[in-house]
């Protein structure tokens, strides 16, 4: 029995250990690709969208940040491996189930897959899944360190009342992040100012050709990327996004804050990150995308992500992995 519970701490590590590599990938990607698409640069505006020379062999550039970024994903997938056979080996024993951990190896393959092909600045459908993918393995190796711990859940009553509405915020948070990763794979960044757009963005054949997904950006002679209304369509698509993720969360965040007591201090965090969240977001538009900033607004997307995973996990019980 104390072998097996050696095992279980030892499956239990390797998940929180997985899931802070996955949170520094997350950070050193956004930083890269951010970076190479011209957020920082010393020309700014003039020098945003010129396509790296790197970018013609499919390489990311060898910077210190791309370097770690590569050490960090092999290590990662290699950990991931070891926590599905884990998981199968001690199958109903981790308190996570079959299907958490099957879903992040399945992730991971689908993230390496993609990382033969990035950067591929012309085609957007690229980013969006290295960016959504690395969130999505980011969330479920939460859930699954949460779910391997011993401590309880809320009571069936709480759960049953407020978990249908986390699960519509889990689905809310996630589309406002894939809108920012669609908003950032084209380009579309710098496309409107404070306070709104100044050129047309509401046409419905600008909206249709934006969120095509095989859709391939053009360039110029100069290999910059061509910049055209579609993009101001998506960068407001974004925007309208976030006072609504901000209503629903943030409203949902307080109604439980004021009838659960135990779910005080994760509802508190919520409300925190929504509001550094919506900070950086103003503030980088208003100073012209520094890089750092924009890469922050990228690292809070994730613990924003966190804390209300981390909400479903206590209003679900013990018996649902």
């Amino acid at each position: 029995m104390g072998n097996n519970n050696k095992q279980l701490r030892f499956f239990r590590v390797l998940v929180f250990i997985s899931l802070l590599l996955t949170l520094v990938a997350v950070v050193l990607s956004a930083h890269i690709r951010l970076g190479g698409i011209g957020l920082g640069c010393g020309d700014w505006p003039h020098c945003f969208g010129q396509i790296p020379v790197a970018s013609a062999t499919d390489t990311i550039p060898t910077t210190l940040a791309g370097v770690a970024h590569r050490v960090t994903a092999s290590l990662l997938g290699l950990l991931v491996m070891v926590i599905s056979v884990l998981a199968i080996r001690y199958r109903g024993q981790t308190g996570t189930g079959l299907s958490v951990p099957l879903l992040a190896f399945i992730l991971i393959v689908f993230l390496s897959v993609l990382g033969f092909n990035t950067p591929a600045w012309q085609a957007p459908a690229v980013t969006l899944g290295n960016l959504v993918g690395g969130m999505a393995l980011l969330a479920l190796l939460w859930w699954m360190g949460q779910r391997s711990l011993t401590g309880e859940a809320v009571t069936a009553n709480t759960g049953g009342t407020f978990r249908p509405w986390v699960l519509v915020g889990v689905a809310v948070i996630t589309l406002q992040i894939g809108l920012g990763a669609w908003t950032s794979a084209n380009f579309a960044g710098p496309a409107c100012s404070l306070p709104a757009c100044t050129q047309d963005w509401m046409s419905l054949s600008q909206l249709l050709q934006g969120f095509d997904l095989t859709r391939r950006l053009a360039v110029d002679g100069q290999g910059r990327i061509i910049v055209d209304s579609t993009q101001a369509t998506l960068h407001m698509a974004h925007r309208i996004g976030a006072p609504l993720t901000l209503l629903y969360i943030g409203g949902l965040a307080v109604i439980i804050l004021r009838k659960h007591k135990p779910l005080r201090s994760t509802c508190v965090a919520i409300l925190f990150l929504l509001l550094a969240q919506s900070s950086f977001g103003v503030t980088a538009i208003m100073t012209e995308l520094p890089l750092l900033l924009v890469t922050a607004h990228n690292a809070v997307a994730a613990l924003l992500l966190l804390a209300i995973v981390n909400l479903l996990h206590r209003l679900t019980p013990k018996s649902i992995n």
